[in-house]
């Protein structure tokens, strides 16, 4: 019966193992003081508690690369949060000062969609346009942006922001449509110093859904096309070429294939899944949805157990604490000559053991 008994348990524990929970190390410090580096902390895998998720929640989610982290839940689906340039974050649940946060150069409020929203991409800010583009790159739609320069209602050559440039390197006009919305408020603002006129900047992004790639199919060549190329090529070789003519062949041929891959212009996103603003607790130096854009229910892997965690510090830390301890002095008793040795090592039980106390205060606090 015993024997039965430890079987079970053993099966019990395999399947809750398995499908239930998982332990997660914290291989960084993005999140603390909470969660420390290497520190361990049980997540729960079942479908019960990703659809419990709420505000300030910690959940365990996976990027597109492969990698998996621990963020904060900031704001929750149809939230709109302020993020100022001075760090003072403002949402419907609760208002901080995020220390250290280095991402957002400029005040802006960012709306947090949820299932069945409808997103007009020219009514976006620049943070939440960048945010809807990745929503549609990582939800399997092709699209594409393109850029044009205004100052206030009038459109200045695009070819301006070749001009500028960003980390002590020239703007190349071919990334101007990639760029993250930090870079192209700071090529707004070098292009308002040099720009006559009272007029506001702007970089205006308008949206295109893609062609399918056509596939053209060709039947082998024949010794007769083959001797006809060839004879052609060697032709070719022999006339004199100006490089002028060659260049202005090739721009003309590369512009045509942009033009082919843009489709019909793209206004309208509609919203499929709730959305999620996931944040660290470190305000610089760590990716969440300030530079990832928003996560969805099917990046989550887990939601963090605080139960398991309090066991732990409220229960089998101090066990072994002081098992540690009367064990101590147990063979202190036995052995009196390596008193010194074991009272030595229980001072700095004893500090641990005052650590892990301090740490627990200061993660319930």
């Amino acid at each position: 019966m015993l024997f039965l008994l430890l079987l079970t348990v053993l099966a019990i524990s395999l399947v809750a193992r398995i499908y239930a929970l998982a332990p997660v190390k914290v291989m960084d410090t993005s999140m603390v003081p909470k969660f420390k580096e290497r520190s361990i902390h049980w997540m729960c895998k079942l479908p019960q508690c990703i659809a419990k998720i709420k505000d300030k929640d910690i959940v365990w989610v996976s990027l597109k690369s492969g990698e998996t982290m621990l963020r904060n839940v900031l704001a929750m689906p149809g939230d709109t949060i302020e993020i100022t340039d001075k760090g003072r974050v403002r949402t419907p649940h609760r208002s901080f000062k995020w220390n250290g946060e280095d991402a957002f150069i400029q005040s802006k409020t960012i709306y947090v969609p949820k299932a069945g929203d409808t997103l007009y991409f020219d009514q976006l800010n620049e943070v939440e346009q960048d945010y809807a583009l990745a929503y549609l790159h990582t939800h399997g739609q092709k699209v594409a942006v393109k850029s044009s320069l205004w100052q206030g209602d009038r459109e200045i050559n695009i070819d301006r922001v070749g001009a500028t440039k960003i980390a002590n390197r020239q703007v190349s006009l071919k990334e101007i449509d990639f760029l993250p919305w930090q870079d192209r408020y700071l090529i707004e603002l070098q292009i308002r110093q040099s720009e006559p006129g009272n007029d506001q900047i702007k970089i205006k992004r308008q949206l295109f859904t893609l062609k399918p790639k056509r596939v053209e199919h060709s039947p082998p060549p024949t010794q007769t096309d083959s001797s006809l190329a060839s004879a052609d090529s060697a032709a070719t070789d022999s006339m004199e070429t100006s490089p002028d003519n060659s260049t202005q062949t090739k721009v003309a041929e590369t512009e045509e294939k942009e033009e082919d891959v843009l489709d019909e212009p793209m206004n309208k996103i509609v919203i499929e899944e709730d959305c999620y603003f996931l944040a660290c607790s470190k305000g610089s130096s760590c990716p969440d949805s300030r530079e990832l854009g928003y996560f969805t229910k099917k990046d989550f892997i887990g939601r963090y157990l605080e139960s398991p965690d309090r066991f732990m510090n409220r229960i089998a830390v101090p066990m072994k604490y002081y098992g540690k301890k009367a064990f101590d002095y147990a063979m202190s008793l036995l052995f009196p000559e390596e008193v010194p040795e074991a009272n030595g090592e229980n001072k700095n039980d004893e500090g641990n053991a005052e650590d892990i106390k301090s740490d627990i205060n200061a993660d319930s606090k």
